[in-house]
């Protein structure tokens, strides 16, 4: 495994991949507040990526693995197909997480808990901005690759 190989853009979407899935893991990305009058113990929840979707967690972890996989297959100086295509594939996953992470700002999920009122307060944590941050880093990292992509030459 040979990490010379590596252009900017795969380098940037490998970090952002393994970033993406700390980020998901480790940080808080919703939580729900219940104010008076509703009882649930604790009275806060925060949740994690994983915890919070039920789809959309599951994207979000392959366009990780799969920026990731990009990064390994360029180290070990192997091609899939046409030139390029993993990166394109990359590519169209980060933008793919990048509109659901927002979609999901824009309406945060319902944390299995479906109620709404002046007593129930979804908010958006850390995680889900930094994980916006890390997909659309595997997104520019998926394009920056498939625009940096030169034929390589054996040693």
């Amino acid at each position: 495994m040979d990490a010379t190989w590596l252009n900017r853009g795969e380098k940037i979407a490998g970090a952002s991949g393994a970033l993406l899935v700390v980020i998901m893991f480790v940080f808080p990305w919703f939580s729900l507040k219940l104010g008076q009058g509703v009882v649930l113990v604790p009275n806060e929840q925060n949740h994690d990526a994983w915890t919070s979707y039920g789809f959309t967690d599951i994207v979000l972890f392959v366009t990780a693995l799969a920026a990731i996989g990009l990064v390994l297959l360029a180290a070990t100086d192997r091609e899939v197909g046409r030139p390029g295509l993993a990166s394109s594939i990359v590519t169209g996953l980060g933008l793919l997480s990048v509109i659901l992470v927002v979609i999901s700002i824009i309406s945060p999920p319902d944390l299995g808990f479906s109620a709404s009122g002046p007593n129930i307060e979804h908010s958006r944590k850390i995680g889900v901005w930094l994980g916006l941050i890390a997909a659309a880093g595997v997104a520019v990292g998926g394009y920056m690759a498939s625009q940096e992509r030169e034929p390589r030459s054996s040693p």
